[in-house]
């Protein structure tokens, strides 16, 4: 079967690609906006880019046309944190994806807990495996109206680990616990791995 990008609606094209590239990550992002009310939301379009410097991309899409919460409040305070959940707390993670009134703290929520960052204003999550502290460094707007997608690449200035999970100079997979998303709904778990290094 062959499949042209042009025959496919957005809905379409979004769970080709995030279906076939899979598992995407599930990276909790934890915002703060102008009012002071904290946020968060889950998102799998993320990815580490750069080591030297250190820096990560995340997609956000539109929401009926405007910006979504998570992006209104980056532009506001130029941080946020990317919080990886392990598997205990994801069902909490998919829950702040909930169509909440801008007012309204999801992490409080969904009964998660906001903790004060080191070096920005965005919170952690206690709950979180990891959490990394990522300042705005660049912002690109592709497309128009509701196919508008903001790219906003940010530079980690300090990454918080639980106890055990970073071990021998390395995250340890089985500690970290990391849930995939494999398509709409489904995910997978990180614990069944197999190493090929020799």
């Amino acid at each position: 079967m062959k499949i042209e990008m042009d025959s496919l609606d957005a809905r379409q094209t979004h769970d080709l690609l995030t279906g076939s590239i899979a598992p995407l990550p599930i990276a909790l992002i934890s915002t703060v906006g102008e009012d002071g009310v904290m946020n968060a939301a889950p998102f799998s379009l993320v990815i580490p880019i750069s080591w030297k410097p250190p820096l990560v991309c995340v997609a956000i899409g539109a929401r009926a046309g405007g910006k979504k919460d998570t992006l209104v409040n980056i532009e506001f305070s130029k941080d946020f944190v990317l919080n990886i959940m392990g598997e205990e707390a994801i069902k909490p993670t998919i829950k702040t994806a909930g169509n909440y009134p801008r007012e309204v703290d999801e992490i409080q929520k969904v009964g998660l807990t906001a903790t004060a960052a080191d070096k920005v204003k965005s919170p952690l999550i206690k709950e979180a495996q990891v959490s990394i502290e990522c300042r705005l460094s660049q912002e690109i707007v592709l497309g128009e109206g509701e196919n508008t997608r903001w790219i906003i690449f940010g530079e980690v200035v300090l990454v918080h680990v639980q106890d055990g999970v970073w071990a021998s100079g390395k995250i340890d997979p089985a500690a970290l616990r990391a849930v995939g998303r494999m398509s709409d709904g489904v995910y997978c778990r990180s614990t069944d791995t197999f190493n090929l290094l020799t």
